[in-house]
């Protein structure tokens, strides 16, 4: 199940944090926060993103014991004619290795792509991926992503300008997996 982050969320998010924070620092910019403060942070991050329609950050949840998964978004949300997002994942690791992020970027697409009801109807989803991340790159490829190129120099994480692998796929690329029922609410 893919949702917004809720304020009862927090034991879980802080234990996945802790339990991966060495698994996610190679990936993302160096935070300077608490593990507290970035939960505080993702949940108004998350609320401001729905409302304003630029931003859709989820927490996955396994439906047979409720913990978190991992954490998907779809970021930079462009309308008009360029249509289009990032896409972005992590999953704890604890849970890696297990189909549950083919499962959760498989539904972010479905979520992008859908232009029925609740989906937000986009034309192009892109994801960047640091060439030496591998398990991000295969998950990639798996669900359907298009690599497009090399970015040099494309963002910096940890003080180190990295480049990146370019991946996209499009809405005619894409089957969806599922329907999309429920509508997101902050």
């Amino acid at each position: 199940m893919m949702r917004p982050l809720r304020e009862t969320d927090r034991a879980e998010y802080l234990r996945v944090e802790g339990l991966s924070h060495a698994h996610f620092a190679p990936w993302r910019p160096a935070r300077d926060v608490s593990d507290a403060a970035a939960f505080e942070a993702e949940v108004i991050r998350t609320r401001q993103g729905i409302l304003a329609g630029t931003e859709v950050r989820l927490g996955a949840f396994d439906l047979h014991d409720g913990g978190l998964v991992g954490l998907f978004s779809l970021s930079q949300i462009f309308r008009r004619s360029f249509s289009s997002c990032y896409a972005g994942w992590r999953v704890s690791l604890d849970r890696a290795r297990q189909g549950y992020g083919a499962e959760g970027v498989t539904g972010l697409l479905d979520l992008a792509f859908n232009d029925q009801g609740c989906g937000l109807a986009l034309h192009r989803v892109q994801a960047n991926i640091i060439p030496r991340n591998t398990a991000s790159l295969r998950l990639a490829e798996r669900v359907g992503f298009r690599r497009e190129g090399l970015a040099l120099r494309y963002l910096r994480i940890n003080g180190v300008w990295e480049d990146h692998v370019m991946f996209a796929r499009t809405a005619e690329e894409h089957t969806p997996a599922a329907e999309i029922t429920d509508c997101l609410d902050p």
